[in-house]
């Protein structure tokens, strides 16, 4: 169980579109998250981040709703104000997490026509959301979302069939490029589209507060990686 907390001056770490706002660090984390519709009031986003920052530090099996409540600095009683239960704590964590990669990544891209900035896109906008959240266990909400493995057949269910959609996604875009002669030989569409998301989602976990390099430089450096991995020779340019 993690002991008390010294206060620290909040921080913001790289900016992104939208309003930025600002919630007190814990052990060293740094947020930046941005206001919208499918945001919740400030007391649940720090809920959200406190909570899965104690699902990966401490596993979620050992995490308590008693853990929760005090790394928020409320009451027991006060967090089921929010929440009915630590399982529907994990999915509400997860559908948050999973509507913001919709609003900011796959939305957006089923308005670019052109394949190869398509997938520029979510490559770019997705480091960008992971990006927001860092600390020394990398993005804790991004993990979280990444492993559903603790909640029910119904719920797991639901939430593997919005990735599917992220990942077909990717895939379709894929086939795009092959069927334009923009796609490297011997790739593979399901393969490259595996290898792309673990690439993104890879960063949540490494990715820490004041890197050598900055988000914006990372970004550029994945996407690069990337898009040279997959595209015909040329075309990445």
């Amino acid at each position: 169980m993690a002991g008390p907390e010294r206060r620290k001056k909040p921080r913001l770490t790289g900016d992104v579109d939208g309003e930025a706002r600002i919630i007190p660090p814990t052990r060293d984390m740094t947020y930046s998250l941005p206001s919208g519709r499918h945001l919740a009031s400030a007391r649940r986003r720090e809920i959200y981040v406190h909570a899965s920052r104690l699902f990966v530090e401490q596993g979620y099996d050992a995490t308590s709703m008693s853990d929760i409540a005090r790394a928020v600095k409320i009451t027991k009683a006060g967090l089921y104000h929010f929440v009915e239960s630590k399982e529907d704590l994990l999915f509400t964590i997860i559908n948050w997490g999973m509507d913001e990669l919709y609003e900011e990544v796959v939305d957006p891209a089923r308005a670019v026509e052109d394949p190869r900035e398509r997938l520029r896109l979510i490559i770019r906008n997705h480091l960008s959301n992971i990006g927001r959240v860092a600390s020394p266990y990398g993005n804790p909400v991004t993990r979280v979302v990444d492993e559903a493995s603790a909640l029910g057949p119904e719920r797991r269910r639901a939430v593997e069939d919005r990735k599917r959609g992220y990942f077909e996604l990717i895939r379709n875009t894929l086939v795009q490029l092959r069927d334009r002669g923009e796609l490297a030989d011997g790739i593979d569409p399901t393969v490259a589209a595996h290898s792309i998301i673990g690439a993104i989602m890879w960063m949540a976990r490494w990715r820490r507060p004041r890197g050598r390099l900055s988000l914006d430089e990372v970004i550029e450096q994945i996407t690069a990686l990337t898009l040279q991995g997959v595209l015909a020779a040329g075309v990445a340019d």
